[in-house]
């Protein structure tokens, strides 16, 4: 049964000293899919910039582009909405080949491969990714701090720690060692806090959502911001300024039932 959602996402990045000529992309906008259609939204921006352009990437990823040419000590971008999610409208489809193969955060090491063999594989793709899900979620301890956003699947396996990436990229790992396409996902599911990630295993004809950092399935109550390979694929923002300062990011989300 389908579920619509009402969503605030909010992101506040502070310079310790001023910038200027700040390039962003921003990944945060919900695209518009059979089984996530967005029925409304509003994305603010400060300082105001002026967006240069606006699309969809390789990926499908809808995105955002502008430049702050003005000084400033802050950016920040607010995304408010509702989004109806209903996953038996998946279409059937032929999953990309690229989702089959590693990519920068998910090549396969030694680690990798024995943890993998460890997992009772099953006969059906979606069972084995369930299982590979299960021991990923069991294996690590969340641990925010104790990796960055380039730490690789096979480094964060080593230190058993790591935040809802660094599972997504595990378990993407061994699912491809498996012989299932998986990809990785960005965006906020029902509740409150900072922007989470999980992944899509495809399987049977159609993509299937699991969260290997809170060992469940990931349902109609997950609003999908953008997809990847890992993570270098779709950061949810990504920027260049000039200046010599230190940003720190705040970010808050919240989705609730309407």
């Amino acid at each position: 049964m389908g579920r619509e959602l009402s969503f605030y996402f909010d992101t506040k990045l502070d310079f310790s000293l001023t910038v200027t000529n700040h390039d962003f992309l921003l990944r945060c906008l919900p695209a518009d899919r059979p089984e996530q259609r967005v029925l409304s939204y509003t994305l603010s921006i400060l300082p105001h910039g002026v967006v240069t352009s606006l699309g969809e990437d390789a990926f499908g990823n809808r995105y955002c582009a502008g430049r702050i040419a003005d000084s400033h000590d802050e950016f920040r971008f607010t995304l408010q909405g509702t989004a109806y999610r209903d996953d038996r409208l998946r279409p059937e489809e032929e999953p990309p080949r690229c989702y089959l193969y590693p990519s920068p955060l998910t090549e396969p090491t030694e680690e990798l491969r024995e943890f993998y063999d460890s997992i009772p594989h099953g006969c059906r793709p979606l069972k084995t990714a369930a299982a590979i899900s299960a021991k990923v979620h069991k294996h690590f301890t969340y641990t925010p701090g104790a990796t960055v956003v380039t730490t690789t699947a096979g480094e964060a396996l080593t230190l058993s720690k790591g935040v809802c990436q660094d599972y997504a990229h595990v378990f993407i790992a061994l699912c491809r060692l498996a012989g299932i396409p998986a990809r990785y996902v960005s965006g906020i599911p029902v509740g409150e806090g900072a922007s989470h990630a999980w992944a899509e295993v495809w399987a049977d004809g159609l993509w299937h959502g699991l969260d290997p950092t809170r060992g469940c399935l990931a349902h109609e109550g997950y609003l999908k911001f953008c997809v990847g390979r890992d993570y270098s694929d779709c950061p949810l923002e990504r920027g260049i300024f000039s200046g010599g300062a230190v940003q720190t990011q705040t970010v808050f989300m919240k989705v609730s039932d309407e």
